[in-house]
C-alpha cells in the first residue's frame, strides 16, 4: 500500500511538472486577442469563496457547485485523493460573475446542457476550466508558487465573464499588457509583491464597472491567468498584440 501511494504521488508531481514545462509555443497555441462572442443572455451572480479541485489526469478544474456543493465549513477538512488535488485557496475580488459554458461542451448548447456536473466524494462539482499551457516571466519557476521576481502566465479555457464595480488592482508590464487581480490567498490584496523588472502593481478606482470576457474571437474562451509569489491571481484584460503568443520574434 505504501508503495502504491508513493507511486501515485510521483505520478501526480510528474503530471504537474509536465504541464508546467509546456509553453504556448510548445503546444502550438495561437489565438486572437479579439474578445469572444458572449451569449445573448448572461445570468449574473454574486461571488463567494472559490472551492476548486484540479483533476490532474484530465487537466480539468472543477468548482464546488451544482445540486450538492460542499459547505464552506467542510472545505478545510476535505481531503481529495489522486487524481484530484485542491487548487490554491482563493478569495475572489470581483463582485459578479456569469459562467455560461463548461469546457468541451457544444457552442450551441442551451441552459443546463452547457454546464457539466460530476460527483466526487458525495458532493457535486462543476467543470469550469481547462488548463492549456504555462509561460514564465523572469525564468522558469514553480507553477502554483512562483519565486519572488517571477510570474507565471497560465492560459486556460474558461467560458466565464467577471465584473468589477468599485476598484481594481492593476498589474502591467508597461508594454501594453494589462491584468486585473481577481483573487488572493489571504483575502487582502498586497501591492508589495516582488515583480519582474519593468512590471508595476497599483490600486485604481473605477468610474464605471469593468467587465472582463474571454478572448480568441467567435466562440473561443481563452484567458491568460497570471500568478505571483504571494498567491495572487490576475486576469489579462488588455493585450498589446493582436495574437497570443505575439507574432513578433
Amino acid at each position: 500500500m505504501k508503495l502504491k501511494i508513493h507511486v501515485l504521488t510521483i505520478l501526480a508531481a510528474f503530471i504537474l511538472q509536465s504541464c508546467g514545462i509546456k509553453t504556448a509555443n510548445e503546444v502550438g497555441l495561437h489565438f486572437s486577442t479579439e474578445k469572444s462572442k458572449l451569449p445573448d443572455t448572461l445570468h449574473w451572480k454574486k461571488i463567494g469563496y472559490a472551492k476548486e479541485l484540479i483533476n490532474q489526469s484530465e487537466m480539468m478544474v472543477v468548482i464546488s457547485g451544482g445540486r450538492n456543493p460542499i459547505p464552506l465549513n467542510k472545505w478545510k477538512e476535505f481531503k481529495p485523493s489522486f487524481p484530484y488535488k485542491k487548487n490554491i485557496d482563493r478569495h475572489l475580488l470581483f463582485q459578479q460573475t456569469a459562467f455560461y459554458r463548461s469546457p468541451n461542451t457544444d457552442v450551441d448548447c442551451k441552459e443546463v446542457d452547457c454546464i457539466k456536473e460530476r460527483e466526487y466524494k458525495n458532493y457535486t462539482w462543476v467543470e469550469i476550466a481547462k488548463p492549456i499551457c504555462v509561460d514564465y516571466v523572469g525564468g522558469k519557476t514553480d507553477i502554483l508558487k512562483p519565486e519572488k521576481g517571477h510570474l507565471v502566465i497560465k492560459t486556460i479555457q474558461k467560458c466565464q465573464t467577471v465584473m468589477f464595480t468599485d476598484s481594481i488592482f492593476q498589474l502591467t508590464d508597461n508594454k501594453g499588457n494589462f491584468y486585473v487581480m481577481h483573487a488572493t490567498e489571504t483575502g487582502e490584496p498586497d501591492t508589495t509583491a516582488t515583480l519582474p523588472i519593468g512590471w508595476t502593481l497599483k490600486k485604481m478606482m473605477l468610474k464605471e464597472p469593468l467587465i472582463i470576457s474571454p478572448f480568441g474571437g467567435g466562440n473561443e474562451c481563452y484567458y491568460n491567468i497570471v500568478g505571483d509569489h504571494l498567491g495572487q491571481g490576475y486576469h489579462q484584460y488588455i493585450f498589446a498584440d493582436k495574437f497570443y503568443p505575439s507574432d513578433e520574434k
